[in-house]
């Protein structure tokens, strides 16, 4: 019994961390979108109707050719060499567009885009909200089950976000950097996750399944008490 309480006050313990932790990235997270939007608005970092844009130089080939020389060149004893194959490059134009102007702006937001916040921001919502819900004795709760399925939409949208966003961006870069277009790739950084984020969506949605089955098993446990 001692046991199972010392077990109960740890799980409990863990949980109430996490709910701290997410709800003062929550509060962190709403006061750098709300800087991130004041920034955009009413004091933008560039001037007048100049963007900068983030771009990634296209990396070479794994079987390009000076890959394949300097590996050579290193197995006949030649010295440590670093191959580049790819940098983060800033591509700097005037936007008479206005719309334009402002959410390119909002892309491309430094240190970290206004979509990639708002996106964590929502993350770190809807988690502080399933801890919160969750108590000693109620593991299931039905909101928690809409929760979850509000994240793997979330992981979804971002993945959806990824695509538009860099198919727009290429677009919009052949026609104001035609010659260059060619060699650069839009760099919207939501992609550099290690999964794709559908699939965590999909994940999620599974889990939710069988959160909102463990709410029904409740429920009928009450109702036959």
């Amino acid at each position: 019994m001692s046991l199972l309480t010392s077990r109960q006050r740890y799980t409990t313990w863990v949980i109430t961390s996490l709910r701290y932790i997410f709800l003062f990235m929550s509060i962190a997270g709403s006061i750098a979108l709300a800087y991130y939007l004041l920034l955009a608005v009413f004091d933008p970092k560039q001037p007048t109707d100049v963007v900068t844009l983030s771009v990634r130089q296209k990396s070479m080939d794994w079987d390009a050719e000076p890959l394949r020389a300097t590996e050579q060149q290193v197995a006949r004893g030649g010295a440590v060499q670093l191959v580049r194959l790819g940098t983060t490059s800033r591509l700097v134009y005037r936007e008479p567009n206005v719309a334009r102007r402002f959410v390119l702006r909002l892309m491309n937001s430094q240190p970290q885009p206004v979509p990639y916040v708002l996106a964590t921001l929502l993350f770190c919502i809807l988690l502080y909200r399933i801890l919160r819900d969750i108590r000693p004795g109620v593991p299931f709760t039905p909101a928690n089950v809409r929760r979850l399925r509000w994240l793997g939409l979330l992981f979804a949208t971002c993945d959806l976000y990824k695509l538009t966003a860099t198919w727009w961006m290429r677009h919009h870069l052949a026609q104001v950097a035609p010659s260059l277009a060619a060699d650069l790739v839009p760099d919207t950084y939501f992609s550099s996750s290690l999964v794709a984020n559908w699939l965590i969506g999909l994940m999620l949605v599974i889990i939710a399944a069988g959160y909102e089955r463990g709410v029904e098993l409740t429920e009928e446990a009450e109702l036959t008490v």
